[in-house]
């Protein structure tokens, strides 16, 4: 065979044999997220504890008139079931049937990004009833954590755009309502916390984040950047008789 014949095979199977090479080095070839449809590696949500920075506002539900600083929003129900009084030191709410009621009062003068709203509450009445906290609450929606006597509790987003197409304006993060330990049943006080940091949403009762499915309870969601703070009553077909102690806004 020609020399100059061999030569031209011999620099064209190590040609051949460097491509093959670079291949197995991943040079030149399909990246393998690519190719094998990788996902991200998403972080279990970890523990956390309720901010100590301060407030950037507290209500001791010292006023005669919550009109100065609160503004009533009806979700559900009628204005007439709603009956509100100051009773030592505390803002009493009671809710008269018929059923499906979800009166907040929201922060006229504030809003905040990233806030911990926390209150202490007082259960006076039956136990079907629930407490409310919101956070980020803007004409397009808001965050909301409810807390109830009877021991559950549910971590919610309300979307307006949903309730004005006639739809349930409410998802719920869990799912459904959910038991927990942490709160203390029957005629007690509670404080709950819902923290709107980021694009975590995560809740605490009587100072310790709640888990769900053995994990800390924390989502994620960019929906709402920032607005007001709320706090209100949720019944569902009874009389309802509750009083909110103190309401506070603190710094993450």
């Amino acid at each position: 065979m020609n020399k100059k014949i061999i030569v031209v095979l011999m620099v064209a199977a190590m040609a051949l044999a460097s491509c093959n090479t670079l291949s197995n080095l991943g040079i030149g070839a399909e990246p393998v997220e690519k190719e094998l449809e990788l996902q991200e590696i998403v972080a279990e949500p970890t523990a956390a504890v309720i901010a100590d920075s301060g407030n950037y506002y507290r209500d001791d539900m010292d006023a005669e008139d919550p009109n100065k600083d609160w503004g009533l929003k009806i979700v559900t129900g009628l204005e007439k079931q709603l009956i509100w009084s100051k009773l030592g030191g505390k803002l009493r709410l009671e809710a008269l049937p018929p059923n499906d009621v979800n009166f907040l009062f929201i922060n006229k003068d504030n809003r905040y990004e990233d806030v911990i709203v926390e209150a202490e509450v007082d259960n006076m009445g039956p136990l079907d009833g629930a407490f409310s906290l919101v956070c980020r609450v803007n004409e397009a929606g808001w965050y909301e954590f409810r807390i109830s006597p009877s021991g559950y509790y549910e971590l919610l987003r309300y979307d307006q755009y949903l309730k004005d197409g006639g739809k349930n304006a409410y998802t719920n993060f869990i799912e459904k309502r959910i038991n927990s330990s942490l709160i203390i049943g029957g005629l007690e006080k509670n404080v709950f916390s819902l923290s709107c940091v980021g694009n975590t949403i995560t809740a605490f009762v009587n100072g310790e984040q709640l888990y769900f499915e053995r994990r800390p309870l924390a989502f994620e969601d960019d929906t709402y950047s920032d607005g007001a703070i709320g706090f209100g009553i949720r019944g569902y077909g009874k009389e309802y008789d509750m009083a909110f102690n103190w309401v506070e806004a603190k710094k993450p």
